[in-house]
């Protein structure tokens, strides 16, 4: 089989450019949401929901299905609390208070944090160059949240520190729901069904229970349009995640995170005329930084 054709060498790039790029489009669509009238608890229960639907009906077009054993259902909502739902919820309302291209600085910090819990729960060994890579991600954090002229609002400070639990659940997700945990005869398209649709019972209750459940209904407002524009594009967007992985790679998959702190930053200037101080643009080189010597020596294991 010829492996090398044109269309085969640009398929990787496309997809690694089309994922960043949706990916740093959401923080857009994810302010225009929660800061027109959806409560980030709703805004939960849709995302899920219906990016799940979307996942689960390529899936099907596939010819499989995520399995329902009470193993699996376990699994599902375990994934679920650490990866969508808490997560999410803060995602969504940080991004309500910060400037998209902030948000997109602070969700970079994944990697930082996947490796420090690593350390901390003993499942990689020290590095001292991954080390540097954490100390210089921190840095750029205080030099976000430390200097009032960093911010638009110093006040944004704590809304900073409070993103931060996003990526803090996402790196304790990726360590404690790893490979060697996952149940048996599941693939990652039928393991993401599963997970968003756990994720959208887990957080309709919230919703429900604190007053906050928002119904979708004709004529669509702007942050319904926004929010249903977001859970179809990420449905697709997760099955070109899996793509991209199966044909180059988790390692190659990985520089997304980087593309998504660049279109995040670039759409939040051009769409939402967003300007950013010094302070911002040096911890997103510290922080990008960081990620680049935690990354470097993960892809030369």
């Amino acid at each position: 089989m010829n492996q090398t054709g044109p269309s085969n060498k640009l398929l990787p790039i496309a997809l690694l450019l089309m994922i960043g790029g949706l990916w740093g489009f959401f923080f857009v669509l994810i302010k225009n949401t929660v800061t027109n009238g959806i409560h980030p608890t709703a805004y939960v229960f849709w995302f899920c929901l219906g990016s799940g639907l979307v996942v689960l009906f390529i899936g099907f077009l596939r010819g499989s299905r995520p399995p329902l054993t009470k193993r699996h259902l376990v699994y599902y909502f375990r994934a679920a609390a650490l990866r969508f739902t808490f997560a999410n919820i803060i995602l969504y309302a940080a991004q309500g208070k910060l400037p998209v291209g902030v948000m997109a600085v602070v969700m970079a910090f994944t990697p930082i944090f996947t490796h420090l819990v690593s350390l901390i729960a003993r499942v990689e060994k020290l590095a001292w160059l991954r080390l540097l890579g954490i100390f210089l991600g921190f840095i750029g954090v205080l030099v976000i949240v430390i200097p009032k002229a960093s911010l638009p609002d110093p006040s944004l400070a704590i809304w900073v520190i409070i993103g931060f639990g996003t990526p803090l659940l996402h790196g304790l997700a990726y360590v404690f729901l790893s490979d060697s945990n996952r149940p048996p005869d599941i693939d990652s398209l039928q393991l993401a069904a599963g997970t968003l649709l756990a994720a959208a019972a887990m957080a309709l209750p919230i919703s429900l229970a604190i007053g906050e459940f928002h119904m979708l209904a004709p004529p669509f407002s702007s942050a319904e349009l926004s929010m249903m524009l977001h859970f179809v594009l990420a449905g697709f967007n997760f099955y070109g995640v899996f793509e991209l992985i199966r044909i180059a790679g988790p390692t190659y998959m990985s520089q997304s995170s980087f593309l998504s702190v660049v279109f995040g930053v670039f759409f939040g200037i051009a769409l939402l005329g967003e300007q950013h101080s010094l302070y911002i643009w040096m911890a997103i080189a510290l922080i990008l930084g960081g990620v680049t010597l935690v990354n470097m020596r993960q892809s030369a294991r």
